[in-house]
């Protein structure tokens, strides 16, 4: 399935909507560590997607948002889109965290906008040209360089060949759940209501198998919004809730390879964040890949 070029215009306001999303993405990194260190990753992560997805149910029901572009195609496309993207891969991505640490993961998640890009590629007809290839390039470069920078004693994790992998299955999943809703989509169906397909399929996923896995008994619902309710739902609200649903606008205006690399500057969009909130002092190191990264950025804007 091959898209149509976008005029400039239209491009811009989608890389726009990625700046937002990885903005998004900053915000709820931090709230929902809180809610971590409260009441657990587990029970974090199986509140925030039911949350996210009530939100997204409200939304359309305020906004008056139309489910009528909704097909069996496009469905099962963007079925397929929360599986790989919002269970497999974000699966994948916390295990690994746990096997090798969260800095050599977000560092192999760095990968996702190659994935999408060569998703794109083959499934959608995109092809980005050289200056934002160079763009794609020099962005993830800078944020690499952010990401694989060592605090203090902090540890790198044990180099385990399974973590290794299952990052960089986390990666392509991120890629690939992109190019997949944009397929869904088809120019049709509004993002909006192509992010309530892909939560709704998210959340049930996620607690038949929770459910399955006899771990349902551990989550407590009661307690856990007692006790950080808060966070939970300040993290749905910029993650799950605004964040996907931006990058999936992102999606259906620019090359999903120009969104994906833009939205993966979250680990230095959140370096002003906890210099104001946390009075962190970024070390030069973490300056240099920031100015690097926005050059990347501005060149994609650019081109």
């Amino acid at each position: 399935m091959l898209c149509q070029p976008a005029t400039p215009a239209v491009m811009l306001s989608g890389e726009l909507a990625a700046l937002g999303t990885a903005t998004c993405w900053s915000f709820t990194g931090l709230f929902f560590a809180e809610a971590a260190r409260r009441v657990g990753a587990l029970r974090v992560n199986l509140l925030r997607l039911p949350v996210a997805l009530a939100l997204l149910s409200l939304t359309l029901a305020v906004t008056g948002g139309s489910l009528a572009a909704l097909d069996g195609r496009r469905i099962a496309w963007l079925t397929a889109s929360g599986l790989v993207g919002l269970v497999v891969g974000d699966l994948a991505l916390f295990e690994a965290m746990r096997r090798i640490g969260p800095r050599l993961s977000l560092l192999i998640m760095s990968l996702a906008p190659i994935s999408a890009s060569i998703a794109g590629l083959l499934m959608l007809g995109e092809r980005p040209g050289r200056m934002a290839l160079l763009g794609i390039a020099i962005t993830l470069g800078g944020v690499a360089w952010v990401v694989g920078e060592r605090r203090g004693r902090e540890a790198y994790g044990s180099h385990e060949t399974a973590g290794v992998a299952l990052a960089m299955l986390g990666a392509v999943c991120q890629g690939l759940g992109l190019v997949l809703a944009k397929l869904g989509m088809a120019g049709e169906v509004p993002p909006l209501a192509a992010t309530w397909v892909r939560m709704g399929t998210a959340t049930a996923s996620i607690w038949l198998l929770t459910v399955l896995s006899g771990r349902a008994r551990h989550v407590a619902p009661a307690e856990t919004v007692g006790r950080a309710g808060l966070p939970i739902l300040g993290g749905a609200f910029f993650g799950p809730f605004l964040g996907v649903w931006l990058s999936l606008l992102a999606a259906s205006l620019t090359d999903v390879g120009v969104a994906a690399t833009i939205m993966a500057t979250t680990p230095v969009l959140v370096i002003p964040i906890l210099a104001v909130g946390e009075h962190y002092r970024p070390s030069a190191r973490a300056l240099l890949g920031t100015i690097v990264t926005v050059a990347g950025v501005a060149l994609l804007f650019s081109r």
